[in-house]
């Protein structure tokens, strides 16, 4: 224990000097602080340093005696109490990998100026080419211009000024454009409900039509003749109705007469081609024809002969046929209402009063002389009224009147159709087929009056028997054409001349 104490008291910092190691490759002296001040480079590696620390350390440990050596000793400082010259140090992986070489511009690097990432790209001018091209049209054009200018003196440059793309800030914007509110606006829109798109017209019906005349009127409003301006062969009748907003009630029969128009197609009821409503006025314009059989019998001294009479009802009813088979009655059936045309076609017109057969009706609507005993007592009443209505009229197209011509007030004519005599020909004299056929349709009890259908077939059967004679339409279309020759001096005068 003496002698390792004795050893154990020996200073530490007489150290011997250190040999060369020549695992090392290098001399490491007591004086290697001022070698290690004296490098080339001035810089070390941290863990070169560490190395070298280290390494020195074992060598002091070594040349210490045995003793020494296997006694505990505290643990070295951290630091190297002999520091190692940089030279010393070996070269690691991660040392060679931190080096860097110094960059040295080439020739083609400094004559190149610096540019950034994507230099290369360029966004188009599209406005500057836009006005290149416009600048080079507008001279272009100004040569062609003053070429012919030098030919011609007489022709004047317009110099059109230089107008910006987009709008000047200094441009105020204009006032919000106010409509004018719609006049009948409530009843347009119901009638743009009633009718097809393609049945609207949305100008000024003045514009589309010259050469108004009026040549009559009907339940609703007055009807005139015109024709279509871009096609002068295109005629039509107008139907032209007052509206007023409070008057709805009258707007109810104006409505379902335009329902009826404009969804009917058949050859024997007036169809409907357009309507507008412009300015306080429903304009409805129809097939044309060129009479009534009102105005046919007003020109002539007698009444038709009773072939024609059979022609024209039995076309009146293959129309009310197919009134009724779309549930609708027409409730207006007279001369004024039934219509020729020059080829001896038949239709049946004016649709204001006419009114659906789903509903109860007991209203007493229609022509005085014409209505049958239901409709004047306002009791329900069926489709089978048009019947009354048609033997009436077939009454007034042979006798040119109608049976009741010599009363004037409502009240006196109520009063002979509820309680007075069936109705008869006063001038004609019928056939004795004729004569039955108006007392079936007159039957004043309506449940057993017939309807049209029946009507039709019968008169078919007794045309077919040969009880009833039934004129052709072409010898109607004469009758027409020799009546009114007007007209066909008119188209005749019309025709350009060859």
């Amino acid at each position: 224990m003496a002698t390792l104490t004795t050893t154990t008291n020996e200073p530490l910092t007489q150290q011997p000097q250190l040999r060369s190691d020549p695992s090392h490759g290098s001399t490491a002296t007591a004086d290697s602080s001022r070698v290690l001040g004296s490098t080339s480079t001035g810089r070390t590696s941290a863990r070169s340093l560490k190395r070298a620390s280290s390494s020195a350390s074992q060598v002091q440990l070594l040349r210490r005696p045995s003793s020494v050596r296997n006694h505990h000793l505290p643990s070295p400082p951290s630091t190297p109490t002999v520091t190692v010259p940089f030279s010393a140090a070996r070269a690691t992986t991660a040392s060679l990998r931190k080096q860097r070489t110094i960059y040295k511009p080439t020739e083609e690097d400094s004559k190149s100026p610096w540019r950034s990432p994507g230099c290369n790209c360029q966004i188009p001018d599209i406005i500057k080419e836009a006005y290149q091209r416009v600048h080079q049209l507008h001279q272009h054009v100004q040569n062609v211009v003053h070429a012919h200018k030098k030919e011609d003196p007489n022709i004047h440059l317009h110099k059109d000024p230089w107008r910006p793309v987009l709008r000047s800030p200094d441009i105020l914007p204009l006032p919000p454009i106010t409509k004018a509110p719609k006049q009948h606006a409530v009843f347009d829109a119901k009638v743009r409900k009633v009718l097809p798109r393609s049945k609207i017209l949305e100008l000024n019906p003045r514009d589309v039509y010259i050469g108004m005349e009026r040549v009559g009127s009907g339940a609703n409003g007055a009807v005139i003749s015109a024709t279509k301006r871009s096609s002068k062969k295109s005629q039509v009748a107008i139907k032209r109705c007052y509206i007023e907003d409070h008057d709805t009630h009258h707007h109810t029969y104006i409505l379902r007469e335009l329902r009826i128009m404009g969804c009917i197609a058949h050859p024997n009821l007036i169809q409907l081609t357009e309507s507008c409503m412009w300015g306080d006025y429903l304009w409805m314009a129809m097939e044309l024809m060129t009479c009534s059989v009102f105005g046919l019998l007003y020109n002539v001294s007698v009444g038709l002969p009773e072939s024609y009479a059979v022609r024209i009802a039995q076309e009146c009813l293959e129309g009310l046929v197919y009134l009724h088979a779309r549930n609708y009655m027409h409730r207006d059936v007279k001369c004024e209402n039934i219509l020729l045309s020059r080829s001896g076609q038949v239709k049946l017109a004016d649709f204001g009063l006419a009114t659906p057969l789903n509903k109860t009706n007991s209203a007493r609507l229609g022509t005085a002389k014409w209505m049958a005993p239901e409709v004047v007592s306002e009791t329900p009443y069926t489709e089978n009224v048009d019947v009354w209505s048609l033997a009436i009229t077939l009454i007034e197209m042979m006798d040119r009147v109608p049976p009741l011509y010599y009363l004037d007030g409502n009240r006196e004519i109520f009063a002979e159709i509820l309680y007075g005599q069936q109705p008869k020909f006063n001038f004609a004299m019928p056939s004795p087929a004729m004569s039955e056929l108006i007392a079936w349709m007159l039957d004043p009890d309506g449940k057993r009056r017939p309807g049209a259908k029946c009507v039709l077939t019968r008169i078919k059967q007794e045309t077919m028997a040969g009880g009833l004679k039934c004129a052709r339409p072409s010898d109607l279309g004469s009758l027409v054409q020799e009546v009114f020759p007007e007209q066909q001096q008119k188209q005749n005068k019309e025709k350009p001349k060859l």
